[in-house]
């Protein structure tokens, strides 16, 4: 399985970087022409207005010629020409090749316009074919003064029902008003042969961008293939350095484990050998008594039983304390359910010869079964209540005592061990549980129990283990 997960993360980093630079590489060739074709649009259409306004600039222009050539004509030579040869004048002049003039009296009648037709009857409520006032409109402005005017052409005009935009401007001392006009259709095949010409540039770059973007694409993705192979042999070589470290490793924790359960035992030999020299004594004394008794012929069979049955539960005694030293140190081969509440009992019976001055409380609020090594466990809360004990001694605690509460919340146990041993100094409450760490000053300490505490309870156990100062002392609480 893990093979198959280390074979399936090298494929990630071999394929995904390549099918990123792809979809990279087509969105941004997207984003690029997609960006060309809207700066061609905007083109275009800047090239219509562009065009537009350039000619409107030209019909103000000719209007305004026009209207200084009547004023010029109006002050200077009225008395010698008149209205007649204006209008024939102007009419004879050369416009432009998109315009044409036009001139209309405020009564509405024609006087000059590229329709004779129009030039035959009053044209005052002339309209286009959207209702458009058109010579009421052109007065309005001409008599403002001037001004621009929209609106579509009418049939038998240069342009049928096409939209037309003229420039309008007033001679009040006539009461004319005289326009120039153009269609906007008549410049469309310049803004076609520009519109083409931009499309074909246009078409160019968009050529040279997949050229450019499909050659780029080519060569990162030779770059990530070398990159993922790279990758990979560093990936290798990495993981067999891991698995030679991890060896060491463990090999290296192998030693301390048994360090640290060599330290126990020796804790341990020293509690049962103070434990046992009472009921050796006592074996001894009863022997004595019986050896006396039997030399001054006062061994009676009653008393010859009952000094036989008080050595035989002691023996037993000795025994049991065997039994359960022994048990303790068997390890187990396999994970398997038990009662932390039972595993604490144990642990205190293995202890009691320590703790008959104790006040050891064990409040069992809610025992829940734990999946895992027994023995481990014991050994953890073995190690936290004989640093207590320990504590105990350092600190001359007068009234010493123990409180063990076990507790589940949300299908985990809680094991909470608390004394009154003055507690931990805070600048060394996070370094407990480091290696070869301790607060004591015997040089016989190896600062392995509780290091090897956590190691047990976070790997073994899949737990965690951590300590907190109270008022009077210091309490470990393990979640399992």
């Amino acid at each position: 399985m893990e093979k198959q997960n280390e074979k399936n993360l090298l494929n990630i980093i071999k394929i995904v970087p390549i099918l990123v630079l792809i979809l990279f590489s087509i969105s941004t060739t997207y984003l690029m022409v997609h960006y060309n074709d809207k700066q061609l649009q905007k083109e275009i259409k800047e090239l219509k207005n562009d065009f537009i306004n350039l000619q409107k600039e030209v019909i103000h222009k000719e209007v305004n010629k026009i209207h200084a050539m009547i004023n010029y004509e109006y002050k200077y030579l009225k008395n010698r020409i008149s209205k007649t040869d204006i209008l024939n004048n102007i009419e004879s002049m050369q416009y432009d090749q998109n315009g044409y003039i036009f001139i209309i009296d405020y009564q509405g009648n024609f006087l000059i316009n590229i329709s004779k037709s129009f030039m035959e009857t009053n044209q005052l409520d002339l309209k286009d074919k959207n209702g458009f006032m058109i010579t009421k409109e052109i007065i309005k402005i001409a008599k403002d003064g001037e001004g621009y005017i929209s609106y579509l052409g009418l049939e038998g005009t240069h342009r049928n029902q096409s939209k037309k935009i003229s420039f309008v401007k007033g001679f009040d001392s006539w009461n004319w008003a005289i326009g120039y006009g153009f269609h906007p259709s008549d410049i469309e095949p310049k803004i076609l042969k520009r519109k083409l010409e931009l499309q074909a540039l246009n078409g160019e770059k968009i050529k040279n961008i997949l050229i450019i973007n499909t050659f780029l694409t080519l060569i990162f993705i030779l770059f990530f293939m070398l990159f993922s192979k790279s990758i990979k042999n560093r990936f290798n070589t990495y993981k067999k350095e891991l698995q030679r470290t991890e060896a060491k490793n463990r090999e290296k924790d192998e030693i301390i484990f048994h360090q640290s359960k060599m330290a126990t035992i020796g804790e341990l030999l020293n509690i049962i050998s103070h434990q046992w020299r009472q009921p050796l004594a006592q074996i001894n004394s009863l022997t004595l008594d019986m050896y006396i008794d039997q030399k001054q012929n006062k061994l009676s069979d009653e008393g010859l039983k009952k000094s036989i049955t008080d050595i035989e539960k002691t023996t037993k005694y000795l025994s049991n304390t065997i039994d359960d030293f022994s048990n303790f140190f068997i390890q187990d081969r396999d994970k398997k359910e038990f009662s932390p509440q039972e595993a604490i009992q144990e642990c205190i019976s293995i202890l009691s010869p320590s703790l008959k001055d104790i006040d050891v409380q064990i409040k069992g609020i809610n025992d829940i079964s734990i999946y895992g090594y027994v023995t481990l466990y014991q050994q953890v809360i073995l190690t936290i209540i004989i640093n207590s004990l320990d504590a105990f001694f350092v600190q001359n605690i007068e009234d010493p005592k123990i409180v063990i509460t076990i507790d589940k919340k949300e299908e985990r146990s809680y094991i909470t061990i608390l004394d009154n041993a003055k507690g931990i100094d805070e600048k060394n409450i996070d370094k407990i549980f480091d290696l070869y760490f301790s607060t004591k000053e015997s040089q016989k300490v190896t600062g392995l129990g509780l290091y090897i505490a956590k190691q047990i309870i976070q790997k073994s156990m899949n737990g965690t283990i951590k300590a907190k100062n109270l008022d009077d002392g210091v309490a470990f609480i393990i979640e399992v």
